[in-house]
This record gives C-alpha cells, sequence and structure tokens, in this order.
C-alpha cells in the first residue's frame, strides 16, 4: 500500500518539476551598429527560469567595403548567465578579421552556461561601417522553464464588449 501511494506521489510531482528546450534567438539587423538591452531574459510570456547549456554565435558574410577596415568590428554581449564566464567581447582582430572584403565567424561553446541570472543585459555591435550580408545571430538554449502558463493566452486579446 505504501509502494502505491509513493509511486502515485512521484508520478504526480514528476509532471510539476518537468523542465523543457527552449531557444532564445536574436538576429542582428544588416546595418552592423546596434546597442540594445532587454528587461528579462525570455519571451513574450515573461522570464524564462533554468539554465543556460550552449550558446551560439554566428556572424555569416559580415562585408566591409573599401577603404573600411574590418579590424575595427566589435561586439559585446552581455550573456544572462551566472556561468563561469557571462560576457561575449569580441573585436576584429580577434577575429583574424582586417581589411575590406566578406568575413565570417562561428562558434557553439559551453563556456557561458549557467543558471539564468534575473535583470538587465545587453549586445552592442559597432560595425565600423560594414553591414551583415548573411543570416548573422546569437542563439541561447536554455534547459527550463518558460513563464507561468496562466499567461500564454496574454491579456490583450480583443473581446466583444456587451452594451
Amino acid at each position: 500500500m505504501i509502494r502505491t501511494l509513493l509511486l502515485a506521489a512521484l508520478f504526480l510531482l514528476g509532471g510539476v518539476a518537468r523542465a523543457d528546450t527552449l531557444t532564445w534567438r536574436f538576429d542582428f539587423p544588416e546595418g552592423a551598429n546596434m546597442g540594445g538591452t532587454w528587461g528579462y531574459f525570455g519571451d513574450e510570456f515573461g522570464p524564462y527560469t533554468g539554465e543556460v547549456v550552449s550558446t551560439k554565435l554566428v556572424f555569416k558574410d559580415f562585408t566591409m567595403d573599401a577603404p573600411g577596415d574590418a579590424n575595427e568590428f566589435f561586439f559585446t554581449f552581455d550573456v544572462p548567465a551566472l556561468g563561469k564566464e557571462s560576457w561575449i567581447g569580441l573585436m576584429g582582430p580577434d577575429l583574424g578579421w582586417s581589411g575590406s572584403g566578406v568575413f565570417n565567424h562561428t562558434f557553439t561553446t559551453d563556456r557561458y552556461n549557467g543558471e539564468i541570472r534575473e535583470g538587465r543585459f545587453g549586445v552592442q555591435i559597432d560595425g565600423a561601417g560594414g553591414y551583415f550580408a548573411g543570416e548573422s545571430y546569437i542563439e541561447i538554449t536554455v534547459e527550463g522553464l518558460r513563464a507561468d502558463p496562466l499567461f500564454e493566452d496574454s491579456f490583450d486579446n480583443n473581446y466583444d464588449e456587451e452594451e
């Protein structure tokens, strides 16, 4: 009898603590000069909770026309996790970029893994006159939870009002 009750309790509680694999992605604008901050790490339903398990950065076809110099490219991103490292900082020389032309750089790492932290985070890109001609983005994979399902319907529904 006790085994049955314990098994039933485990079954019921097991569904409560279910984590999902979530992906957060930010596509960089074509004009590679921007900065921005977010108030929380999540989606339109609210903040995520859990852990960052992978970070992917893609710079595809960053184009620097002459007389520009890709050596002056600058990128920073505050990773919203309490990991070994929480800041990505890259400059043209770090990437081996110099002069004019088309440049690419991609990495996927667990270096920024850790528990998601609350609060603001941001990005800054100074393309030094260059632009992204290809699909360029940062993508963070999370093992965690979205905001409470209560908020998934949103409060922006247009209901017919009775007169």
